[in-house]
């Protein structure tokens, strides 16, 4: 329907709605009312921002106050128990009901912050550029003849220069960053490298590239605070929540921010925030839609006799492979969660899915967990991370059907994602100290080890006790007490 249609229609309701009758109002008419409403809101838009660069711009002008890092959080690391192979006992053993110390809620979608106003095209001249994106080519506009240059790295030189760019002229080239994170479906993080690329490409590496990558980051309504070191150099700080692990941190208000880069212990930060500033969340709510680069295809055989194959797009793991990792308030549940709740890439789901739903059709529930466990359990070659990467690693769904090997945490995330997708029941992780299996809460009657979450029950599923089926919890770990990680 378009918007002409749409506002007669509003018009004729709402007369209606009051009762009332009108003399007829021609469509011409009506189309100018909404043009000038339109016209009216854009420029209620544009006066917001304006104020909100304006008030900042003088914020930045202010002298800066010098500080030091609160914290620089070591990633926790965690001696994983070696698989075990399951043998059955010669007396069958009663279900156990397992002891939980608690649950973490990690069942949240954080909201992607929306840009501080509406930002529309405009007709100021441009030039058109492009970069690749993890391979993918991305296509953007920068001014014609507006710049920015700091001969200097001081409050007033940056306060100038951010009002320039708070100038139409730069409107095009935040619309189109907007835009690719729109098409692109970028997470946070991503938008943000995204954007260190863009101003790179225009001003080099330079102090006028973090001034752009710190507008456009603000713009786009997330927080950042501007730093600058005893070398004279500029530095933008991502705003988070999240204790992201291994990077300084600077704690200001409610939330982190982190140079991402290595910089010197002491930094002149402007701590005053930007108008409706929303914190970056390590959270991928959605298939990050860069171009293929395929991999060759990885063939997989369960004892069950299921086989796979798979093709992996390379530019996804070359990103997954840069993620940060970190938590919320020091859960580990939280860390977990956010590579349990990551979706599969549509491409590999279209090519390993019809293959895992033909072996599961028209089994029970748990039959059907049961294939996706021996998938799982024995289509894999477990190793620890610390001899494959010298260090603790989580893997994303995806990265587990890549990588030749992966442990625990990492068969429990898959296997976790593969229910939800095609079983379609609800999955917690089950945490120890040194291990992290599953549980699957079925609509059908399981027998079998379980927790109770919430008073509803969920039996125990653990990739790695080689061989066990669903309902059997590694021996050691029965008497210990888990924590529990809900997921989407």
């Amino acid at each position: 329907m378009t918007v002409r249609r749409r506002y007669i229609i509003l018009a004729v309701l709402l007369a209606c709605s009051f009762g009332k009758v009108i003399a007829p109002v021609s469509a011409q008419t009506l189309e100018e009312r909404y043009r000038a409403f339109q016209q009216s809101a854009k420029k209620t838009y544009a006066d917001f921002r304006d104020e909100a660069n304006n008030r900042y711009a003088a914020f930045l002008a202010e002298a800066w106050k010098e500080c030091a890092p609160d914290t620089t959080v070591t990633e926790p690391k965690r001696n994983w128990e070696p698989p075990v192979v399951y043998e059955e006992p010669v007396t069958p053993e009663p279900p156990a009901q397992l002891p939980v110390e608690q649950a973490t809620n990690a069942v949240y979608v954080d909201e992607r912050p929306e840009p501080v106003a509406e930002v529309t095209e405009n007709r100021e001249p441009t030039t058109r550029f492009a970069i690749t994106f993890y391979g993918t080519p991305v296509s953007f506009r920068h001014p014609k003849l507006n710049a920015i240059k700091l001969t200097k790295v001081t409050e007033k030189q940056i306060a100038k220069a951010w009002q320039t760019l708070a100038g139409a002229e730069f409107d095009n080239l935040l619309y189109d960053c907007l835009s690719a994170r729109d098409k692109l479906q970028l997470c946070d993080y991503a938008y943000g490298v995204l954007l260190g690329q863009v101003a790179e490409r225009i001003y080099g590496h330079t102090d006028e590239a973090v001034l752009l990558k710190a507008f456009l980051y603000a713009q786009s309504g997330y927080a950042m605070r501007l730093a600058s070191t005893q070398d004279g150099r500029l530095h933008m700080l991502m705003g988070s929540k999240y204790l992201i692990f291994n990077q300084q941190a600077f704690k200001f208000g409610d939330m982190y921010f982190y140079p991402m880069e290595d910089v010197s212990a002491g930094m002149l930060v402007c701590e005053h925030p930007f108008d409706n500033e929303q914190p970056m969340t390590l959270l991928i709510n959605a298939d990050q839609q860069l171009a293929v680069d395929t991999v060759q295809q990885i063939t997989r055989r369960s004892r069950f006799g299921i086989e796979t194959k798979t093709t992996i797009n390379r530019n996804l793991i070359d990103f997954y492979n840069n993620y940060p990792t970190g938590n919320l308030g020091g859960e580990i549940g939280t860390r977990l969660a956010i590579y349990a709740n990551a979706p599969l890439e549509q491409s590999v789901q279209r090519e390993l899915y019809p293959t895992l739903s033909a072996a599961i059709q028209g089994n029970s529930e748990r039959d059907a967990v049961n294939k996706l466990l021996n998938y799982v359990q024995t289509a894999f070659t477990y190793e620890y991370d610390d001899v494959v990467w010298g260090e603790d690693r989580a893997f994303f769904p995806l990265e587990s059907l890549y990588y030749p090997y992966n442990d625990c945490e990492d068969r429990s995330i898959l296997f976790s994602r593969l229910v939800r997708d095609l079983v379609h029941l609800p999955v917690i992780l089950v945490y120890y100290p040194g291990h992290l299996a599953a549980a699957v809460r079925f609509n059908e009657d399981v027998r079998g080890d379980f927790l109770l979450v919430d008073g509803k029950k969920y039996v125990v599923c653990d990739p790695t006790y080689i061989g066990a089926s669903v309902g059997k919890a590694m021996p050691q770990f029965k008497n210990a007490t888990a924590k529990v990680i809900t997921l989407q």
